[in-house]
């Protein structure tokens, strides 16, 4: 397999001056088998340029897009309505989501191309959208890829998905907070609420069933938005910061971690620093940690 970043931030796009070398557009991974197969991970606004690429691939062609969402926030599915290829006649694009029914997934990335907003609705380009819900736990197997959904911890929900193909296996976590603050439930939270025992346990079981999804993973990338001071100061938010990530893949015997949704006020002389600082901390406990950059190939390859 081989995965290519297009979108590394988190909440908003920050193109400019001081995200040069890392990038400022939002969450999008392109994950490729060695037969050709494509998986999309998140919509965010990074899907344009990717979308761009498979249109000039396909010489215009149609072709069918899985396109798997963490979650439906903007910064996720705010590329949809400029991925090149929803306007090539005769293409499919199967949209797969976390939500209680698959008509409410329609309606909500129906919602971002409302006439108030957009000036074509989803339902009237050329291509055709499919909508899937997604269970955790509940594997899937879209062309050459297995795929199992993994429960996160974020606000109103989301999902992380475990890919596994051509003899080796990447997932992707993002959005998540860790597991011992707060569990995120279907309201907004100003701040950190008691947790009942019921609640520790829950959490107790999404963090189990992580680390067993993740377990000796060749890669995973996961959010580590927050910086160990600012996670202090959102505990709510939902996200984590480096140390959370590696922790758990260390339990998890995860080869490789990769740092992703990056904070929007990170800038490129901060994020070397990260680079740095975790590389060394990731290197001491046996983990390779690479930090995300826009345009970033890496390749994916199973245990010897």
């Amino acid at each position: 397999m081989q995965i290519t970043f297009w979108g590394v931030r988190g909440s908003y796009p920050v193109p400019g001056p001081q995200t040069v070398r890392y990038g400022g557009q939002t969450s999008c991974v392109e994950v490729r088998s060695s037969g050709g197969g494509c998986l999309i991970l998140d919509a965010g606004t990074g899907l344009r340029a990717l979308g761009q690429k498979l249109a000039r691939e396909s010489g215009g062609a149609a072709g069918r897009y899985h396109v798997l969402l963490s979650h439906v926030h903007w910064d996720h599915i705010q590329g949809l309505p400029f991925f090149e290829p929803a306007y090539i006649p005769g293409t499919t694009i199967a949209v797969y989501a976390l939500l209680t029914a698959a008509d409410e997934l329609q309606q909500v990335i129906g919602g971002i191309t409302r006439h108030e907003f957009f000036p074509v609705p989803l339902d009237s380009v050329p291509a055709h959208f499919q909508y899937h819900e997604v269970e955790p736990g509940v594997r899937m197997t879209l062309g050459e890829f297995l795929v199992l959904p993994i429960a996160l911890n974020h606000p109103f929900g989301a999902v992380g998905y475990r890919i596994d193909c051509d003899g080796a296996s990447v997932a992707y976590v993002a959005d998540t907070a860790p597991f011992t603050d707060v569990l995120h439930k279907q309201h907004f939270l100003r701040g950190l609420e008691p947790l009942s025992d019921a609640d520790r346990e829950t959490l107790a079981q999404i963090r189990a069933d992580l680390v067993k999804a993740i377990t000796r993973c060749d890669t995973v990338i996961y959010d580590t938005h927050f910086l160990p001071d600012e996670y202090k100061r959102f505990p709510h938010y939902g996200h984590s910061t480096p140390e959370h990530a590696l922790a758990l893949c260390v339990e998890a015997k995860v080869r490789r971690l990769v740092l992703y949704h990056h904070a929007p006020g990170h800038s490129d002389d901060l994020m070397d620093q990260v680079a740095k600082d975790y590389a060394a901390q990731g290197e001491a406990v046996g983990v390779e940690v690479i930090t995300s950059f826009e345009g970033m190939e890496l390749d994916i390859e199973g245990a010897p």
